[in-house]
């Protein structure tokens, strides 16, 4: 049996861009501003199993609804820019999606708190050797997540926003006689109305929309909240409001949640039917073009609003029921959202995975699938969900994800690296303390006088060596001696130790199992002789190998705590104390390798002893909060239900740091090589080994930081730049454009077409003239100066992404210096963008300055292709191409190495 390593990503992204985090320490350093929720041991002395994770750290994975509550605590509701990450690939196993927070409220002092029971559970399987005994199944959990009413408040499908400035009339008399009343600022909010017309002049549609709220127009004029106006809105002109997309794995349901209006039905058409832009046109048989069959589209079958009956031409003829439509992609000139009317009666259209007679998704109740429903690692979850918490004299609120990472299998024996696999590929080195150092002298190496003041562990890869003689090595491979920086000097190798990345065990990693009374572990009166004392043991050793004399007294302090566990003299104690000992961010590392196992606070009832020892003492001295915990007990627990539905899920899982312990598991990264890069560009005449291999390192050096760094990410980013460039890899943009194409393409030449048919590549007559071409075609705009001035020529498409326009180059030249950290002046030297190493590059910065990976996120198909491809190249007449070219990388597998 072959090794299994699942993908391993972050929880969440580092900016509301959804750029990763750098390293792992980044994210760490982070999270470890949170004030609750901290491994192992909570603020409060309880036990806590997980991590936290909230809006004081990452406000751009919190979502918001819009009740009261929350707008009294945010300054400003969150939006969700991006979503709680899946960890690793696995599959899901069981949730709860809480339908609202009122369904979840728990009294408080004759108030209402509201907090989210919703979680999801996935499960896991890593086997880093070749046999089952190095395997190991686990999970990770992530709870707290935002409610589905925080996805159905995300607007309508009549909420539109105008994507440019136009025009708009006061009536259709006027529309139709083009009597302008004034111009729309872009991103005006409009209603949609069903009122639709057809404008004879330019069989353009418009539609009745009311401003949604008190703005200005174009000359400065305010439009009154309410105020009805008619203005164009098909080719895209009037765009869906952004809203915020449902976690990936919902659709995967059945039934599936979507946030989908009531009475709205997804459906394709059966087969080509024609399509109108109005009721009119329907009456009048004056049809706008045809769909394909199984064309995607939605519609309201109910709304009688929506639906207009054509008589037949001749009396035998029945009459037709039409229904107003949104496509549901890109269409000949009409765009993915715009409306137009099609046949609805019978099956003309046929609905999308009907659910189940009488079936709907569960609400608020614990639910396993029969079936688990895949997931990847770096899919959306979910979002931060809002919490409540009590306080003696009212409540604080946040939003926050709880994760934990759990296992059942025999975690002492994991971390043993029992198949010994990696080991004839180390990725760490270790060594011992009191080892003796030697020094790098003319002679060659010398012994010292000094010895390694503490063991230590470092990344092997990073490690400088040197041969017997004491000359530099490039490779380390076979060094007879190791550099280690920390004690400043070298190390035999045999005083060091190369070690497999999955000896968890000699990388720091401990198992702690001891049995607890309570889930109040630090309770100021009994002393701690629970996991507390087993983790205080592990600091302390941390603390002995101490070398800072700032920290010198550190090991007396957890020697000190030991003492008084094992005297077993209960009596009232410092909390904080122990609490502080716990966290001692110095040795935050060696806590966050502790590996626990110990009972879960989510299969444990109020009833249950570790729960009931602790609710006793609140009997007389805090009957209310007593009151509230049991509240809380009933609504939030759930491992028990899912363990009596076949979930191996038990009582007492063992407990790892979600992040710290994926992390330590990652398979080591698969660059992007040569081979794969020639299955795409597979002619060497055209593109060299030599360029491929600049670009495969360009590509792989970058591919966390640059966001193509998932399978749906990269696949995408391919799709588009083999498009750009072609098989032959122009780097330069070739302008052998025919004179209709000049006209479809261009606003110039659709303005002037005489200059099309002196301009354009006519075969057999006459060559393109491509630098008058360049000039009028981008001349005056995105910054370049107008068509005399050459900027156009200038600024023209080079690189793997074609980068055009001034802007674009001076973007570039910032964003170069920022991720580079090398000032090149691209806008003074724009051919510079024709060099291999600086056209990879630039398609990197196009991909991750437009967000355009955000875009890949949502999937693979021609719907989320398209939406790419408007923002790499609008008036491309090759959109099924860059489709095309994404499913056949995706079907050769061409980078499936990587994930």
């Amino acid at each position: 049996m072959t090794a299994t390593l699942p993908k391993i990503s972050y929880p969440v992204p580092s900016n509301k861009n959804g750029h990763a985090f750098s390293s792992v320490e980044e994210l760490l350093s982070v999270v470890g501003g949170e004030s609750s929720g901290l491994y192992l041991v909570g603020s409060q002395g309880m036990w806590h199993g997980g991590i936290h994770i909230t809006d004081a750290t990452i406000p751009w994975c919190a979502l918001s609804t819009d009740s009261e509550a929350e707008n009294e605590y945010c300054r400003e509701l969150y939006k969700g820019e991006q979503f709680i990450r899946c960890m690793a690939d696995g599959e899901i196993v069981a949730w709860r999606v809480s339908k609202d927070y009122e369904s979840a409220a728990i009294e408080w002092r004759g108030e209402k708190l509201f907090l989210s029971t919703s979680f999801v559970l996935v499960k896991h399987y890593i086997q880093p050797g070749d046999t089952e005994e190095s395997g190991l199944t686990f999970f990770t959990l992530y709870m707290n997540l935002a409610p589905y009413a925080a996805y159905k408040q995300q607007g309508s499908l009549a909420d539109r926003k105008v994507s440019g400035v136009q025009r708009y009339y006061s009536s259709v008399e006027d529309l139709q006689a083009g009597r302008t009343a004034g111009k729309l600022e872009k991103d005006t909010v409009v209603t949609l109305s069903d009122t639709i017309v057809t404008r004879s002049s330019d069989r353009r549609q418009f539609t009745e929309v009311t401003i949604t709220r008190e703005t200005k127009n174009a000359a400065g004029n305010t439009l009154a909240a309410g105020t009805k106006i008619w203005t164009v809105s098909d080719q895209g002109n009037l765009k869906a409001t952004e809203s915020v997309p449902v976690p990936s794995w919902w659709e995967k349901c059945t039934p599936a949640y979507t946030n989908q209006s009531e009475g709205v039905v997804n459906c394709t058409s059966r087969t080509n039917w024609a399509y109108y832009l109005s009721s009119d046109d329907v009456l009048q048989y004056k049809n706008a073009g045809r769909l394909v069959a199984d064309f995607p589209l939605s519609y309201e079958p109910g709304n009688t609003a929506q639906q207009v009956i054509r008589p037949g031409k001749n009396p035998d003829d029945v009459a037709r029921t039409f229904s107003l439509v949104t496509l549901g992609r890109d269409k000949d000139k009409l765009k993915k959202g715009d409306r137009v009317w099609v046949v609805s009666d019978g099956d003309s259209l046929t609905p999308v995975a009907p659910a189940a007679s009488g079936s709907e998704p569960v609400f608020n109740d614990v639910y396993v699938p029969s079936a688990p429903i895949p997931v990847s690692a770096g899919d959306s979850l979910g979002h931060m969900g809002f919490y409540q918490l009590p306080e003696e004299n009212g409540k604080r609120s946040r939003y926050q994800v709880h994760i934990e990472c759990l296992s059942m299998d025999d975690m002492e024996k994991f971390i043993t690296n029992p198949g010994r696999a990696g080991e004839d590929a180390p990725v760490y080195l270790t060594w011992k303390a009191d080892a003796p150092l030697f020094e790098k002298d003319e002679r060659g190496m010398v012994a010292g006088s000094r010895k390694t003041k503490i063991s230590g562990i470092v990344t092997l890869a990073k490690v400088p060596g040197a041969d017997a003689e004491g000359n530099a090595l490039a490779n380390n491979q076979n060094a007879a001696y190791f550099h280690i920086y920390k004690e400043n000097g070298w190390l035999p190798a045999a005083s060091v130790q190369k070690v497999s990345q999955y000896a968890l065990g000699e990388l720091g990693f401990v198992t702690l199992n001891k049995t607890p009374e309570s889930f109040d572990l630090i309770d100021g009166i009994k002393q701690p002789n629970n996991v507390v004392k087993g983790i205080l043991e592990q600091l302390y050793k941390a603390a002995q190998d101490e070398t800072r004399t700032t920290h010198a007294l550190n090991k007396y302090n957890y020697q000190r705590l030991l003492a008084l566990i094992d005297s077993n003299h209960d009596g009232y104690y410092s909390e904080q104390e122990y609490l502080q000992a716990v966290h001692n961010v110095s040795y935050r590392d060696h806590l966050y390798r502790v590996i626990a196992k110990h009972a879960s606070e989510w299969y444990y009832g109020k009833d249950d002893p570790l729960w009931k020892t602790y609710l006793d003492t609140l009997t007389t001295d805090a009957p209310l909060w007593k009151t509230y915990l049991e509240a809380f007990l009933d609504k939030m627990t759930w491992m028990k239900a899912v363990a009596e539905k076949g979930v191996a899920l038990g009582p007492e899982p063992w407990h790892m740091h979600p992040v710290v312990f994926l992390h330590a598991i990652k398979k080591g990264k698969t660059k992007i090589t040569r081979e794969m890069l020639r299955r795409i560009w597979s002619d060497p005449r055209n593109v060299s080994d030599s360029v491929l291999d600049v670009v495969a390192e360009e590509f792989s050096n970058k591919f966390d930081i640059c966001n193509i760094n998932t399978k749906n990410r990269l696949y995408h980013f391919f799709a588009q730049i083999y498009q750009e460039v072609g098989p032959a890899f122009n780097l330069n943009e070739g302008f052998n454009y025919r004179p209709q194409v000049l006209i479809d393409k261009f606003a110039y030449y659709r303005n002037h077409p005489q200059d099309a048919q002196t301009d354009g590549y006519i075969p057999g007559r006459q060559a393109a003239n491509k630098q008058n071409i360049a000039n009028r075609a981008y001349g005056g705009r995105e910054g370049n100066d107008d068509i005399a001035s050459g900027d156009g020529w200038r600024y023209r498409g080079r690189g793997m992404k074609q980068l055009t326009f001034k802007n674009n180059y001076r973007s570039f030249t910032n964003y170069h210096e920022r991720v580079w950290g090398e000032r090149v002046d691209f806008e003074s030297s724009p051919d510079l963008l024709v060099e291999t190493v600086y056209a990879a590059r630039s398609a990197l910065y196009f991909w991750d300055q437009n967000n355009l990976y955000s875009r890949a996120d949502n999937g693979i198909g021609r719907t989320v292709s398209d939406s790419i491809t408007r923002i790499v190249n609008l008036y491309d007449n090759h959109y099924e191409d860059r489709y095309n070219n994404l499913i056949r990388f995706l079907q050769e597998g061409i980078f499936d190495e990587i994930f």
